[in-house]
């Protein structure tokens, strides 16, 4: 009953606000516009100067309207594009006029920085025109690449794809040239048609303008109202096969040394030093559809996870980067469910070696060899397909666990997607497990005028012990209206207790869950204050007698973003906790059973990072259980040229007055029985962060991080050289040291040289 009421209050808001100004609701009703890539013998020479006479061919794109800061105002600079193709590649011709060259923001360069914060020119392409999955393509003045996909609202940043760009800044503005092959994307083979928007950002006037759908209600990913891209019946894959072989050699140590006597790879019984030959290919059975094996798969590049603090009595959740999961991986993504509790696929569950804790699953550091496997990913007509089934090695002990997942969706009505999605195996016992789980998502352009609507139903059932003989279940639904002036969210989820699906992600069973947001944005067009929000975010949840366990609400009375993105808010926070059993923050550092009434208030101010220098600062006092707490969290960030960055990152939390259990005292910690002991205590994490970007495909990246909670210390260098896009060399070397006060030694080493090589047919 709750939930449909605040549906209904929100429903009547939205209404009203669905009423502004005629002028900006012309504009962004307009006619999806029509581009053509006029076909062409011979392929443009791509160095980013354009004057190749082949250019000429092309029919000029100039027309471009601002979405910010002056809502369809024409941009403040001429831009031209052209589109040429020649069947096997997509190329793009950007000339960006500026009369002011020397004012254009360039400060990043290195392959997949966030160029949002530079002047850039973005390619989206919907090659299915199904109007809710793509591709993204960025580039920035000086030649930096970007890209991504996208599913529904769902951005993945860390695919990597194989394409070609160059840029150079000039008297007369900057200008582009982009070559995208066509064996790097899936799509319908023979249709004329994909849907396509284009934009171009003008950094320090945070301006950005749009080809099609210029409207501030949806972001750039979403396709509901691109334009179309015509003369793609063109468009060959040839053979459609990559093969990447792979060479890695590298060793770890265990660490049997000390600060003065590091522990490195060697020959003897401390280390191990291996030479691992890998193999993965891809194989497009359709234009649309990939099959893929890998074997003796290799992870030695991928960078290490950010350390967080954790102040929770539950695990924490840890984005994928190892680049086999993340192709496709919008396919595999199941309702609205993302980062949360309650996902029923979560890639890191694969190669990954894991603990229990409590009710939890927390993430060791360690990895399982995969020996090796295949998946099955793209689309054929209406249908989503994704399948993965891979064989991990041997752990502890235990026999290598043969790991599969299946999810198939068919798109329905104009945006929408109803879907099934089963995994089935156990990376961390022998204990069989399989979930089966069916969601239907909601999107709508139409339904109201000139917004966008989302929703979800989703339901799981898991299935462990043998024959299965234990069954639970969770279900959920979201309604939203993601727009700009009113954006607002509510959401339900029940999951069952002993709801632990082996593949997925569950830190919180045994619960009934409510979110809601809703947030109010004032815009101002003309004065130095672009946006001005007041947000509302709150949760309860309970168990499933409904017994409320935590209550969390959040007031933002005011964010201020001013018009180059300059930031400052304040917000109010108000919890309630009511926790059964003990739970450790730190060694010896826990909170004892009991309810608990918490508020504070915090603060935020954060420069725009579009600037060399960027300063980040975030401080809150408040209560903390029964005691209080005060946080200060500074960022900065130098980049002096586009050749270097320097950054770092603070985080310091100081606990007052604690009623903390002495020792490791169990579910026997009672404060009644004076269990309990007074303390104050900090947790802090230090993060520094130096980037040498020699040029677009060379990068030389140094990260070290520490919290005095695991008392690690963690480094890691990173070279990754781009020979050409598909053909890389890294090296790397990671160390993770024990830097307790007065001992510090080495844990582990490992250093690893890797070729990649892909060959295309």
């Amino acid at each position: 009953m709750l939930v449909l009421l605040l549906f209904m209050v929100f429903a009547v808001l939205s209404a009203l606000a669905a009423h502004p100004v005629r002028a900006a609701e012309e504009c962004a009703r307009g006619v999806a516009p029509r581009a053509n890539a006029v076909f062409v013998e011979e392929a443009p020479t791509i160095d980013g100067v354009l004057d190749d006479p082949i250019w000429e061919k092309a029919e000029p794109i100039t027309e471009l309207t601002q979405v910010e800061p002056v809502f369809c105002a024409p941009g403040s600079f001429r831009s031209e594009i052209r589109i040429l193709t020649d069947g096997e590649t997509l190329f793009f011709y950007l000339r960006a006029y500026d009369p002011e060259p020397d004012k254009i923001v360039a400060n990043r360069m290195a392959r997949s920085e966030i160029f949002f914060y530079d002047d850039g020119f973005n390619i989206l392409l919907d090659t299915f025109l199904d109007r809710q999955n793509g591709y993204f393509f960025q580039v920035n003045p000086n030649g930096g690449r970007r890209d991504g996909t996208f599913a529904r609202d769902t951005y993945e940043e860390n695919w990597d794809g194989i394409w070609y760009a160059e840029a150079r800044i000039d008297e007369e503005g900057w200008t582009a040239e982009v070559a995208i092959p066509i064996k790097t994307l899936g799509f319908r083979l023979g249709a004329d048609a994909w849907g396509l928007n284009l934009s171009r950002r003008i950094r320090r006037f945070n301006e950005e303008n749009r080809w099609a759908d210029p409207s501030l209600q949806r972001f750039g990913i979403n396709m509901s109202r691109a334009g179309t891209l015509h003369g793609m019946s063109v468009a060959r894959q040839g053979v459609g096969l990559d093969v990447v072989p792979t060479f890695s050699f590298g060793g770890i140590n265990d660490g049997q040394g000390d600060a003065s006597t590091p522990a490195l790879p060697d020959f003897d019984d401390h280390g191990e030093v291996r030479i691992e030959p890998s193999f993965d290919a891809f194989y497009r059975v359709l234009p649309s559809l990939t099959a893929s094996v890998t074997a003796n798969t290799d992870f030695a590049q991928t960078e290490i996870d950010g350390a967080q603090l954790n102040v929770t009595r539950f695990a924490q959740f840890f984005p994928e980067k190892r680049e086999f999961f993340l192709r496709d991986t919008g396919i595999f993504t199941f309702a609205d469910l993302q980062s949360e509790n309650g996902i029923p696929f979560f890639s890191r569950r694969i190669g990954l070696s894991t603990q229990k804790v409590g009710n939890t699953r927390a993430l060791e550091l360690s990895g399982v060899r995969l020996l090796g496997g295949g998946r099955v990913t793209g689309r054929v007509g209406r249908f989503n397909i994704g399948l993965i089934d891979m064989q991990q090695d041997r752990n502890n002990g235990r026999e290598g666990e043969n790991l599969a997942v299946a999810r198939v969706s068919a798109n329905v009505f104009e945006e929408s997607s109803v879907g099934i999605l089963m995994t089935h195996g156990n990376p961390d016992s022998a204990e069989e497990n399989l979930l089966a789980g069916a969601d239907f998502n909601f999107r709508s352009s139409q339904l109201i005028e000139n917004r966008f609507v989302t929703g979800s139903l989703w339901m799981q059932q898991d299935f462990s012990g043998d024959r299965y003989g234990r069954r639970s279940t969770a279900w959920g639904a979201t309604a939203s209206y993601p727009n700009d002036i009113i954006n607002w969210k509510i959401k339900f989820k029940e999951i069952e207790k002993g709801f632990d699906p082996a593949l997925g992600f569950v830190n919180r069973p045994d619960i009934r869950r409510y979110d809601g947001t809703f947030r109010y944005r004032i815009r101002n067009q003309k004065k130095k204050i672009r946006t001005i929000d007041t947000t509302f975010n709150g949760s309860l949840t309970t168990d499933r007698t409904n017994h409320v366990e935590t209550a969390r609400l959040l007031v933002t009375p005011v964010k201020i973003t001013t018009q180059v993105d300059d930031s400052f808010e304040i917000f109010y926070a108000f919890f309630y906790e009511d926790t059964v059993y003990p739970f450790y923050l730190a060694d010896h550092i826990g909170v004892a059973p009991g309810e608990y009434h918490q508020s504070s208030v915090i603060s935020k101010f954060m420069t725009s990072q579009h600037r060399p220098l960027r300063l980040e600062y975030t401080m809150g006092v408040g209560q903390f259980f029964d005691g209080w707490g005060f946080r200060v969290a500074p960022l900065l960030e130098w980049r002096p040229s586009k050749y270097l960055l320097f950054s770092w990152e603070y985080d310091e939390r100081t606990f007052y007055g604690l009623e903390s259990c002495k020792g490791f005292a169990g579910v026997n910690c009672v404060k009644s029985t004076g269990d309990v002991e007074n303390r104050t205590f900090s947790i802090r994490l230090a993060r520094f962060n130096f980037m040498v970007a020699f040029s677009p495909d060379i990068s030389w990246s140094t990260l070290v991080q520490y919290d005095n909670i695991s008392d690690d210390l963690e480094f890691q260098t990173r070279l990754r050289w781009i020979i050409e896009p598909g053909k890389e060399f890294f090296v790397v070397v990671g160390q993770e040291f024990e830097a307790k006060p007065g001992d510090f030694r080495t844990r582990e080493t490992e250093p690893a040289v890797k070729l990649r090589w892909t060959f295309r047919f």
